[in-house]
């Protein structure tokens, strides 16, 4: 064990020190159980801390590292940190409190399922504590993979929080695949973030590179997407990959849903073109059952003010059949081009002025 808490309560570690450094701090208590540890190094092992009794505890060598890395962080921002904080019957990662805010830090590396994610979280907000979730083990750069509780995270928050060392990495994009998302990794300097903080840093190239892979390789027609999406196209004479470039709008609050998020804004445009005189919150609703999911009010409340947003950035009205629809592949990519190198110019300008 790398990590143990020294006779002044600060935390020791046995990787940076010598014997001769650590020893004048004993005795030792382990982090997680608060039992007795001591020295050890053997010939074939370095400088490390072991249990007098045998530990129950499981955390991994990462997951103390990136505790020690996240406290350090927070101290250096002016928080005082407890941990293994035993809030009703869950024992946080981190406690942190500055001034009047008190707030939960959980550093998630092993499989959470969603369910848990909601849980706990419910859990710590029923004790009046906000939490941040922070993904453990997670390479920032790229086109990044999301677990779906990740995806819950980065809508609740929108961003996610990476440790990475003595450093906070924070990622805001928007969903691409019910996996993956593209976006900016940028060092964190707080946990809060604006709701506009992906579109500030919206990335057109990017995005139409995305939308153009999408549209000359439609996804293998799975009996859902053909249900939903080619029984309904062809009647129209419409190809997958012909729709209109609005099918494809950078939409964060679609990561509270674990459906594909172009996926999604098909079903909803042809819904609207089949029923135009539907509200557009049962719209929403309707093509949210379609994928057998149930949206939270938060959800269809996020959703459809973002939708109205970005359709009156874009100069379109909500009458989705006055859309335009090329009738050719490349005039669907010069559309997917301009529209969308246009829209990263009104937020360039949005974000200066």
């Amino acid at each position: 064990m790398r990590f143990a808490i020294g006779r002044t309560g600060g935390y020791v570690d046995a990787l940076t020190l010598s014997r001769g450094r650590i020893e004048p701090l004993a005795p030792f208590s382990c982090p997680e159980c608060g039992e007795r540890v001591v020295v050890r190094q053997g010939v074939k092992r370095r400088l490390h801390f072991a249990h007098v009794n045998p530990c129950g505890c499981g955390e991994s060598t990462g997951h103390h590292e990136d505790k020690w890395g996240v406290r350090q962080w927070l101290q250096g921002q002016g928080y005082e940190v407890e941990q293994e904080v035993v809030i009703g019957t869950r024992r946080a990662d981190l406690v942190a409190v500055r001034d009047n805010t008190r707030f939960v830090i959980e550093i998630q590396a092993s499989t959470l399922s969603i369910e848990s994610y909601v849980e706990r979280t419910r859990h710590y907000q029923d004790n009046g504590l906000d939490v941040v979730w922070l993904a453990s083990g997670l390479q920032p750069g790229g086109v990044a993979t999301f677990k779906p509780w990740m995806r819950a995270e980065l809508a609740r928050r929108h961003s996610l929080i990476v440790p990475t060392g003595p450093a906070l990495y924070r990622f805001v994009g928007f969903p691409v695949s019910i996996r993956a998302g593209v976006g900016q990794w940028k060092v964190a300097t707080s946990f809060d973030a604006s709701p506009f903080a992906a579109y500030y840093g919206f990335d057109a190239h990017r995005w139409t590179q995305v939308i153009r892979r999408r549209r000359m390789t439609p996804p293998y027609p799975t009996p859902q997407y053909r249900r939903l999406i080619l029984n309904r196209l062809y009647p129209l004479g419409m190809l997958p990959s012909l729709l209109p470039s609005y099918c494809y709008l950078p939409l964060s609050s679609l990561w509270g849903l674990h459906v594909h998020p172009f996926m999604f804004q098909t079903v909803l445009y042809l819904n609207r073109r089949d029923c135009p005189g539907d509200s557009i919150s049962w719209s929403i609703e309707k093509t949210c059952r379609q994928f057998e999911v149930t949206p939270t009010s938060d959800f269809l409340q996020a959703f459809e003010v973002q939708w109205r947003q970005l359709l009156n950035v874009f100069d379109v009205t909500e009458a989705v059949r006055d859309w335009h629809v090329p009738k050719t592949l490349d005039k669907a990519l010069f559309h997917d081009f301009r529209y969308f190198q246009g829209f990263q110019r009104f937020m360039a300008n949005s974000y200066i002025n």
